[in-house]
């Protein structure tokens, strides 16, 4: 015989009575008053709640509360640790091998310093030629934009910024820093 679905009515019933249904616990007595297993069971369990019931709730012990949240941040601190330990290396290992690309892709160069050395010398003329054009162009906006714009809209512009980097300056504080136990 099956006791699965008795066991499961008998321990239903005793923490919910209202659980079954009245023809549940029907066949639930019946089927105890013909089952030792079961009614040993049911005795059992009784005695089990009657014990629980009985015995007074223990507190925890001194401390117990500091403890836990010591522990709780510790692991935490632990847990942040070890992220910043896994991110440091995988970047190393990115840096070293973009370093090996780069390495790789300038052999031919490094075989022909003249080459290389014209090249850089061409490049660093781009960039100040470069430069000299933005200064250039951002000269004539802000000579155009001064005037253009009344001082109190400089103002409040200047004031908005500001706002926003402190925001910044928070925001990236917080979401940096590990988080604290509060008490």
């Amino acid at each position: 015989m099956n006791h699965r679905i008795y066991e499961d009515w008998l321990f239903a019933s005793q923490d919910e009575p209202q659980a079954l249904t009245p023809e549940q616990q029907n066949a639930l007595h019946e089927h105890i008053q013909d089952c030792e297993s079961c009614r040993s069971l049911a005795i059992a369990w009784e005695q089990v709640e009657a014990e629980l019931r009985d015995e007074p709730m223990l507190a925890p012990e001194p401390g117990f509360s500091l403890r836990w949240q010591a522990r709780l941040q510790a692991d935490r601190l632990k847990n942040h640790q070890r992220q910043t330990t896994i991110l440091l290396i995988l970047s190393s290992f990115g840096v070293v091998a973009l370093l090996g690309v780069m390495i790789a892709l300038a052999w031919p160069w490094i075989n022909t310093p003249g080459v290389f050395l014209w090249v850089g010398l061409y490049r660093l003329f781009t960039l100040f030629a470069y430069a000299d054009a933005v200064e250039a162009f951002v000269a004539t906006f802000l000579q155009t934009a001064t005037g253009a714009v009344p001082f109190a809209a400089w103002i409040i512009l200047a004031g908005l910024l500001s706002e926003l980097a402190v925001l910044w300056g928070v925001s990236y504080r917080l979401l940096t820093n590990p988080r604290r136990i509060s008490r």
